[in-house]
């Protein structure tokens, strides 16, 4: 998926000059070929939206196998697979080799990659013959930032692709497994860079009444799966909390299963949809950092947290209220919080790589608008999504690449269309409907 964009930099074998990522080929820029494909209202003076965005149909039928986008079927069929997991002690230090990319790794998610540097080829190939990890930090201002998650490569190009043109060639699939924080660097020769880390531990704290329960309230104790469970066990928590200090409302406030059981309410609609999203209140901090869209700093913050707790109680104030997506550049409205879907069984946002190496962290959405598409043919090379052609999607405001709109070209598939859209081509917005007078 070939578009000229602000792409991750490589580490280069040619001293501080990064190899920047491109594609291998980039879209027409004549603007003049552009075809309009907004569908609704906008009200850009006092930038708000119209509120017939509430009448968009959500698809009713979903016959995609949402399973192929995980497997990254396009990087090809040679990869090799590499069983087992490794599992580093909590607290421990090692020497880890690193990457710098542009995006937040969580642990939980898939990480696939188009690698050409030689020394980053061959570093990776060491990690496959020893532990099959390696270490993901983001770029910060003015140095990297000194946490970083870990990534496990499960899948990988035996021995490496000499292209056509001399360039070598390794392609991988990588999963983040645990936390870090930088101690020391090593070394940063010729841009490849090892660093002194220590593996964060996830710290799991027991329920906020452990020590104060009613062992003759434990009868009435139920594990919550509705909003009536919810309320019964409060009744049960606030008799509890008659013999503490502190209100029980204090107390819930630092329940990981009431935090998560809110969150998931608020994330119903993905559900609906046929997403899947996670029960453990761990896992499901970290998959609401990855899914849902929110500023790149708050996201390193969360990355930060030790504690599930702390990670769900900042994201919920996301998802508390509907958020209107905007271009990142000129503030065009172009999606909404409640128009993402899932074409991925891992969330509405998937991680992917093109050709040329570039990672897109790109959200499914059945409904946008303010875009404007080429007018060339839908491609099917390369597709993330098979059964699916894609066609370059524009900011109708200022131009800027936001993503694709995926077509079906299979007349069983459902839905027949939707847009995929780039993390770092979008940030959120509080909804504000226009009212009419």
């Amino acid at each position: 998926m070939d578009i000229d964009e602000d792409y991750d930099t490589e580490q280069s074998d040619y001293g501080d000059i990064p190899i920047v990522e491109s594609p291998h080929s980039g879209p027409d820029e004549d603007h003049e070929n552009w075809s309009d494909v907004s569908t609704v209202e906008l009200d850009l003076s006092s930038n708000r939206l119209e509120p017939n965005m509430d009448d968009v149909p959500v698809p009713s039928e979903n016959t995609f196998d949402v399973t192929l986008p995980a497997a990254h079927s396009y990087l090809g069929q040679n990869l090799e697979e590499l069983r087992g997991r490794t599992i580093l002690d909590d607290g421990i230090y090692i020497n880890l080799p690193l990457l710098v990319k542009q995006s937040v790794l969580f642990p939980g998610q898939t990480l696939p990659m188009t690698v050409f540097g030689t020394q980053t080829i061959e570093m990776l190939q060491t990690c496959i013959q020893n532990d099959r990890t390696f270490g993901v930090v983001c770029y910060g201002n003015p140095d990297m930032e000194r946490i970083g998650t870990t990534a496990e490569i499960y899948e990988y190009t035996d021995g490496g692709i000499w292209l056509d043109h001399g360039r070598r060639e390794f392609r991988l699939k990588a999963k983040g497994r645990q936390r870090f924080k930088i101690l020391r660097i090593i070394t940063q020769d010729n841009n490849k860079i090892s660093a002194n880390v220590k593996v964060l531990p996830e710290i799991t704290l027991e329920p906020p009444f452990l020590d104060q329960r009613l062992a003759s309230l434990d009868h009435l104790r139920i594990s919550v799966d509705s909003e009536e469970d919810m309320k019964k066990q409060e009744r049960v928590e606030n008799l509890d909390a008659a013999v503490t200090a502190w209100p029980a409302w204090v107390y819930r406030q630092y329940d990981p299963i009431r935090l998560s059981f809110r969150i998931r309410q608020h994330l119903q609609f993905l559900e609906t949809r046929g997403g899947s999203v996670p029960k453990n209140p761990i896992d499901l901090s970290f998959w609401v950092a990855q899914n849902i869209l929110m500023d790149h700093n708050e996201r390193l913050m969360l990355l930060t947290y030790d504690c599930a707790i702390s990670r769900l109680q900042r994201e919920i104030k996301y998802l508390v209220e509907d958020k209107i997506y905007v271009c990142v550049n000129c503030e065009a409205f172009i999606g909404r919080q409640s128009h993402m879907f899932p074409m991925n069984k891992e969330g509405p946002q998937g991680t992917y790589v093109n050709p040329g190496g570039v990672i897109h962290e790109t959200i499914t959405f059945y409904h946008v608008q303010g875009v404007v598409l080429n007018n060339s043919d839908p491609s099917t090379e390369y597709s993330w999504f098979p059964g699916y052609a894609w066609t370059i999607a524009i900011c109708k405001g200022c131009r800027h690449h936001v993503g694709w709109k995926f077509t079906a070209v299979q007349s069983n598939l459902r839905p027949k269309e939707f847009w995929g859209l780039t993390r770092r081509s979008l940030k959120n917005k509080d909804l504000k409907v226009k009212k009419k007078k």
